[in-house]
């Protein structure tokens, strides 16, 4: 059971037309947030006898609370598991984006790989992975997608978007004048642009790799050349920072293993290839059996 839930002021005026849908709802969806039952990413175990029990209401009450906060999108309800999923619970608990080296990573993404196979994994994924630097489910045949958000304006889209260009952009700025801990994650999980040369992406890949293992490998060529071919022969750099998330949870504990976290295994043109190989092999293969 969690010692304490955080529950944002901007719960009471960010309420996504919970008041129109009555008392019932707005007393569901604080309980959805601090229930002894709920866990740091919003999804979890909620029959509804749960709810009118320890709300203190009846069950068609607790039912007509939770169907119109399922209206609204505040939240997401699978009847044949009885698991819940309270949408943005996650970033009100754990913050907007962790740094690749936080210990909650780990934690997060056992929770996540634990869960059974729910209808909204692959929205849970899309909406969080960048953020928590969560891998595929076990369960899940996907691959990141862009999120939607149908409740949001198209001028409300607009300016968001303005805001993301502009962040971006201070943090290339910010990166190339040499500060230490900016690590521009929106920027290189976008396929669709190049805004940076091979070089540039290969130092920041270098950079993860160091921030992930807790070494200090130098951008000299030796290092960076390594990194630049495998870009040059179509790696993306999802593949690069999923490759080096992958193999540091595998061998940093294995004292024979970890001496391997280096550019010159990771990034061996047939080594890294199997590497690769291996995210998407590890979905297929579960999904078989």
């Amino acid at each position: 059971m969690r010692e304490f839930a955080k529950v944002p002021p901007q719960f009471w005026i960010n309420e996504n037309g919970r008041k129109k849908l009555g008392w019932q709802a707005q007393l569901t969806a604080l309980y959805l947030l601090t229930n002894p039952h709920a866990n740091m990413i919003g999804i979890y175990y909620l029959p509804i006898n749960f709810i009118a029990h320890e709300i203190g209401i009846s069950k068609k009450e607790a039912l007509k609370g939770l169907r119109g906060l399922i209206e609204v999108r505040f939240c997401s309800y699978d009847e044949s598991s009885e698991y819940v999923w309270v949408h943005d619970m996650a970033f009100h608990q754990i913050g907007k984006q962790l740094k690749p080296m936080d210990n909650r990573i780990k934690a997060i993404g056992e929770l996540y790989r634990t869960l059974p196979n729910l209808p909204f994994l692959k929205d849970f994924y899309n909406k969080y992975a960048h953020a928590f630097f969560i891998e595929i489910h076990p369960d899940c045949n996907h691959f990141i997608e862009a999120p939607s958000d149908p409740l949001r304006s198209k001028e409300k889209e607009k300016e968001k978007e303005k805001e993301k260009e502009k962040k971006k952009e201070k943090e290339r700025k910010d990166f190339m004048s040499g500060k230490p801990d900016v690590f521009p994650l929106d920027s290189f999980f976008e396929e669709k642009e190049k805004p940076i040369s091979l070089k540039s992406q290969a130092i920041q890949i270098l950079q993860f790799l160091n921030e992930k293992t807790g070494r200090a490998y130098r951008p000299v060529d030796t290092n960076l050349k390594l990194i630049e071919a495998r870009l040059k022969s179509g790696a993306t750099l999802r593949d690069c920072f999923q490759v080096i998330a992958k193999k540091t949870r595998e061998w940093r504990d294995d004292v024979k293993m970890a001496e391997y976290l280096r550019p010159a295994t990771l990034f061996n043109a047939t080594k890294f290839e199997q590497y690769v190989g291996e995210l998407v092999i590890a979905v297929r293969t579960k999904e078989a059996v």
